[in-house]
């Protein structure tokens, strides 16, 4: 199952640089438009918006998998690798529920979006259910890569086999001793 989490985290973050090119294409055009022909693209804005989702949301997973989001270690750089794994669980444990919470509740803005056919007020009425969607799908997917880790990492804990996540500080030391 981790492996096919890992082949469709790969899928979303392609999906996520597509849409940031796309976004970044879409406004220097629209700009080079707007400031030499008075004709910008109609809806940039909104688009940006929609497309911004795809960017944020879509590779929360793979960053989790790989563990590289921020960790903020002042205080447990100088800890044993044994307490660090059980505060690294207790995070993940407590990211898990929180946001399965709040994917619960972004199910239900997209629902309701989607049930009352929501549209953006502008120049171009865009349906506000797809980018609803992808939020939706996205922290459904880091909720379901957080319980995959908390179960690694309670396992890891039960059989002592479980490492922490190193610092940043220590990674570019490793990678410099490599080279």
């Amino acid at each position: 199952m981790v492996k096919y989490l890992d082949y469709l985290d790969n899928a979303l973050v392609v999906t996520a640089i597509v849409a940031i090119v796309t976004m970044m294409t879409m406004i220097t055009v629209s700009v080079i438009g707007r400031y030499f022909f008075a004709l910008p693209i109609p809806g940039d804005l909104v688009m940006s918006e929609f497309l911004m989702v795809f960017v944020v949301f879509l590779p929360m997973a793979a960053v989790q998998a790989k563990r590289e989001h921020v960790f903020v270690t002042f205080f447990t750089d100088w800890m044993k690798n044994d307490v660090k794994v059980v505060m690294e669980t207790f995070g993940v444990i407590v990211g898990c529920i929180i946001f399965t919470l709040i994917t619960a509740a972004v199910y239900s803005d997209f629902a309701h979006a989607w049930d009352v056919g929501a549209y953006t007020e502008g120049e171009i009425e865009f349906p506000e259910a797809p980018p609803r969607f992808v939020v939706f799908f996205g922290l459904a997917l880091f909720s379901l890569r957080l319980f995959v880790d908390s179960i690694q990492s309670v396992y890891g804990l039960i059989t002592h086999q479980a490492q922490a996540t190193q610092s940043e500080t220590d990674r570019v030391l490793e990678q410099e001793l490599s080279e």
